[in-house]
């Protein structure tokens, strides 16, 4: 008696599975499955779970492969039908899950991440909640960077953009393909998938990672898959599928029937009978071989994504995709991929690509690279996802679409709440108010508004970073270049500001004080990057490196000034180097220095370095105030210690050497340069301590070693005088 066949094609199950695992590796990994990316790829052909779409189907597949199913399904149906059937069987799969994860991902923000990390996800989740999160980005934004920097825990969710946009091109590509003949369609799609492969080759390697357009390719080769390999045909409104006829057993039939012609009656049932032998043994060389295939094609592609070193991606991916495409169409009876394990992982496949990420991203940023603590974090990923598969996705798939559909209007609106909860806060707090300064402080406030605006500012870090005085060259963003707009008429100068984020963290304040004495202001913030030493030929940062001193050469400012936290310059001496002479950081600075002045016409101004701080230690402070804590005992000492709790609050090294160095520049500038020195607002010498709060509490630095607000207001004073004397 034959057994049914399963409601879905488990093969399919287990390339999903072996996608996602790929994927974990990479991300967990990835010093050991440094091409595991390529799962993604895979995903991107694979990326829905694979669900029972009526009793009438059995399986569908791979995004491509899926779409194409559902529109040939409904190809007979008015236009509008079949678009609005589409989405709404693709959107009740995917968008209950995903709005639960990014919701339950904000919540453990607030409450669980560093601060630093929380400013930078509001706006992530937000186009994640959009699906542009493979929106154009900046270098600082680089989907590889953010995986080795963990502080985006929505950085997975590009692949779901991607295929959420694709899906508003699909039907319409689908459309247009029936209305060509037959033998011209597979043209069709195979122009189309030409054509975005052209894109993605002659993109940059930002776009052509995350652009739709790019990925086109990958999802016609999955609807193509579909088309040659399971040619369906509209029975009675059910997808039914065509047994492909065996040529060669219909010929040997015909030959043996020639040559028994003249036999007895007798014969004829021996002769159907041997026929039928014929046929069905030709029929099985044909599955031997391609079973025998499927498993040289899957341990191929095993092997490539779990490859233990980097492969050149612009050749590996397209193979990937295509050897995926390939297995797909002979893969069904793989034993292999059919195993429960596999096929149970390709089930919680969606869950776990939405789950694991946010876990791994906290134990990035707060684990200091435990190993033991890595093991946990996949661990949870993978129960969590269980649990999820089982209860919620269970649950929701059951559903009817109209409460699928409340559903997801009610936590996409929880969503758009919790992202803003912060804003709207900030908003109701400040309706009748009317500040004039950066900082929002006046002086009725309390400890109490210490601590919430200590907690705002370091939130509101990289947005605070933006001017809207200056009009940025590239994707805005508050790195990289910019001119600054509604200048004086009367300003006198061609005034230049460079260096790393601190530059995008005065701009406000120097616009403010010295724009009008400008006729033009240029602004170049280089991310970690300072503009008078680069660690190496390899660093980051070389690009950067060269184009200050490029730009400055083009501009030919009358005057500049140099905005930079120290990073590497406060390195101590090399062995045996004793003066500045001898110093390889000292004498590259200086060479970057006089190529700076060559082109400068008055004057360059640079500020001076002074100790930045451990802000998780800083950040406390107001809190310690209220509970009594003397004023005078949270001041940092110069051995970097505070005597409340003994705990280091300073970065105990770097900012003496940075002085010295930038000291001996001074007398090395040929009387074109002055330094701003802000260590006398900051340090107490009857005291020897540093403060770096004031009395009441509010912190003069951010979180992510910025002044904040409150501290940019302190040493406005110093940038009033500067600038008056231009």
């Amino acid at each position: 008696m034959n057994q049914p066949k399963p409601s879905k094609r488990l093969d399919l199950q287990g390339i999903r599975a072996c996608a996602i695992i790929v994927v974990l590796g990479f991300h967990f990994f990835p010093k050991y499955c440094p091409n595991g990316y390529l799962g993604v790829d895979q995903l991107v052909v694979l990326v829905q779970f694979i669900k029972l779409i009526s009793n009438d189907s059995r399986f569908f597949v791979l995004s491509g492969f899926l779409m194409c199913m559902l529109l040939k399904r409904a190809e007979n149906q008015a236009a509008c039908s079949l678009v609005t059937i589409f989405y709404s069987k693709r959107f009740k799969r995917i968008l209950p899950l995903y709005l639960l994860v990014i919701l339950v991902s904000m919540m453990f923000l607030y409450n669980y991440f560093p601060v630093t990390a929380i400013e930078s996800n509001q706006s992530s989740a937000e186009h994640a909640l959009l699906f542009v999160s493979n929106r154009p980005k900046t270098d600082q934004e680089d989907y590889f960077l953010m995986l080795n920097t963990g502080i985006d825990i929505f950085t997975h969710t590009w692949s779901l953009s991607v295929e959420i946009q694709f899906y508003f091109l699909v039907p319409f590509i689908f459309l247009l393909a029936s209305r060509l003949p037959r033998t011209i369609q597979y043209g069709y799609y195979i122009l189309m998938g030409l054509l975005s492969i052209l894109f993605s080759y002659t993109s940059t390697e930002i776009v052509s990672f995350n652009s739709v357009f790019a990925r086109i390719w990958q999802f016609l080769i999955g609807m193509l898959v579909y088309l040659l390999g399971v040619p369906i045909t509209q029975h009675s409104g059910k997808a039914e599928y065509q047994v492909l006829k065996v040529e060669e057993g219909k010929k040997d039939i015909e030959d043996l029937k020639l040559l028994l012609e003249d036999a007895d009656d007798e014969l004829e049932e021996d002769e159907q009978e041997v026929g039928n032998a014929i046929s069905n043994e030709s029929a099985g060389i044909r599955l031997r071989f391609s079973e025998m295939f499927s498993y040289i094609l899957l341990c191929f592609l095993l092997v490539t994504t779990a490859f233990p070193f980097v492969l050149p991606a612009d050749v590996v991916r397209p193979a990937v995709t295509i050897g995926t495409g390939l297995l797909m169409l002979i893969s069904e009876d793989n034993w292999i991929l059919c195993n429960n394990i596999l096929t149970y992982i390709g089930d919680i496949s969606f869950s776990l690509y939405l789950i694991h990420w946010p876990i791994y991203a906290y134990w990035k940023l707060t684990c200091e690279g435990n190993e033991y603590l890595l093991i946990t974090a996949l661990l949870t990923s993978i129960a969590l996802a269980i649990i999820t598969f089982e209860t919620f996705e269970k649950w929701y798939l059951k559903l009817s679409s109209t409460n699928v559909g409340i559903l997801v209007v009610v936590l996409f609106f929880v969503n758009i709440v919790t992202i803003h909860k912060d804003d709207i806060y900030d908003h109701i707090r400040t309706i009748g108010r009317n500040y004039s300064n950066l900082d929002d402080v006046t002086e009725n406030m309390t400890v109490d508004d210490a601590i919430y605006l200590n907690h705002r500012w370091s939130v509101n870090d990289l947005k605070n970073l933006y001017d809207p005085s200056c009009d940025y060259e590239s994707i805005k963003t508050p790195y990289g270049w910019c001119r600054h707009t509604g200048l004086s008429r009367r300003g006198k100068y061609k005034i230049m500001t460079f260096g790393n984020s601190w530059t995008a963290n005065h701009a406000k304040l120097f616009y403010q004080e010295c724009g009008y004495k400008a006729k033009s202001i240029l602004q170049g913030a280089a991310y970690a990057c300072e503009p008078l030493y680069l660690r190496s030929s390899k660093d980051k940062c070389l690009g950067n490196f060269t184009t200050f001193v490029t730009r400055i050469t083009e501009e030919k400012p009358d005057i500049a000034f140099h905005f930079t936290r120290q990073i590497s310059i406060g390195n101590g001496f090399p062995k045996n180097v004793t003066t500045f002479d001898k110093d390889p950081i000292y004498q590259m600075m200086k060479t970057q220095m006089l190529k700076f002045i060559a082109n400068i016409k008055y004057k360059l101004y640079i500020v001076h370095a002074i100790p930045s701080v451990l802000p998780n230690q800083l950040g406390k402070v107001a809190e310690r105030l209220k509970n009594g804590t003397n004023r005078v005992e949270l001041e940092v000492r110069n051995n970097f210690f505070t005597r409340h709790h003994n705990k280091m609050i300073l970065r105990p090294h770097g900012w003496e050497m940075a002085r010295r160095r930038y000291e001996q520049l001074m007398k090395d500038c040929n009387e074109k340069c002055e330094m701003i020195d802000y260590l006398p607002e900051f340090y107490n010498n009857s005291t020897k301590t540093f403060r770096y709060f004031d009395d009441k509490g509010f912190l003069y630095w951010t979180a992510d070693q910025h002044f904040s607000p409150h501290g940019l207001e302190k040493i406005r004073h110093i940038w009033t005088d500067i600038c008056s004397r231009l």
